[in-house]
């Protein structure tokens, strides 16, 4: 049976687009000029719904983000070039310049349309509502491939639905991804990553695997109660078995 845990704390901060001017292009706005009042008002939106999944206040979180997403699919229906949203210059890059190695003409973008989905599926899950939520959080993932707290939060619904080898692939993509982060995110990064790993290898039986990763986890936060609960839960596993 599955020992369900709860949700992580928020840790998706709403960028601003002000740094996206350095990127290749992306409709509506050009590279020099400031953002357009269309482009104020999606990112108003955003914040408003934002607060309201912060909030737990999903419905309200929902009825903001139901008409964004669809401004985000009208604002770039006719794009031809692969999307990526970017949350730094750096991710851009990335992930242009992985697009170049592979002959893909693409673009990266502010990260607002994958923070919309992103909200929209963890809403979802607070409403319980899992099967309905992993379409955006699948989306938001391939939008930003490298995101660490998107394959998270990916990991998690497959983790709800019992798909424990998915869950476990999304968290170490997580995983890989966190590396690249700085300071205490990375430190929280990694800790969900691998405890989401963690608790997929006990349920396909893979019970010492668990454990380095638990202890991993506990070396980057050694008061962690959860942790500890699931390294007891191990050995009382193999307790039973002895």
């Amino acid at each position: 049976m599955i020992r369900m845990h709860c949700l992580a704390p928020l840790a998706l901060i709403v960028v601003s687009p002000a740094w996206a001017q350095s990127l290749p292009p992306a409709p509506p706005a050009s590279q020099d000029a400031q953002p357009s009042p269309e482009e104020v008002a999606r990112d108003a939106k955003l914040g408003a719904a934002i607060q309201a999944v912060e909030a737990g206040k999903a419905a309200e979180a929902t009825a903001i983000l139901e008409p964004l997403l669809a401004e985000y699919e009208k604002l770039y229906a006719g794009e031809k070039r692969k999307i990526y949203c970017a949350h730094n210059p750096a991710q851009a890059l990335f992930y242009i310049a992985g697009a170049s190695a592979a002959k893909q003409d693409a673009i990266a973008i502010d990260p607002g349309w994958c923070t919309a989905l992103w909200g929209r599926g963890f809403a979802l899950i607070d409403l319980g509502q899992i099967d309905a939520a992993v379409p955006f959080l699948e989306r938001a993932v391939a939008l930003s491939p490298s995101h660490a707290h998107y394959l998270s939060e990916l990991g998690y619904a497959y983790q709800a639905q019992k798909k424990w080898q998915l869950s476990h692939d999304l968290y170490s993509r997580a995983a890989a991804a966190a590396e690249g982060e700085q300071g205490d995110q990375r430190k929280r990064s990694l800790r969900r990553a691998w405890f989401g790993m963690g608790y997929d290898l006990i349920e396909l039986g893979r019970l010492d695997e668990a454990e380095k990763l638990l202890n991993r986890c506990l070396e980057l936060f050694p008061d962690d109660q959860k942790i500890k609960n699931e390294l007891k839960y191990i050995r009382d596993q193999r307790a039973k078995k002895s």
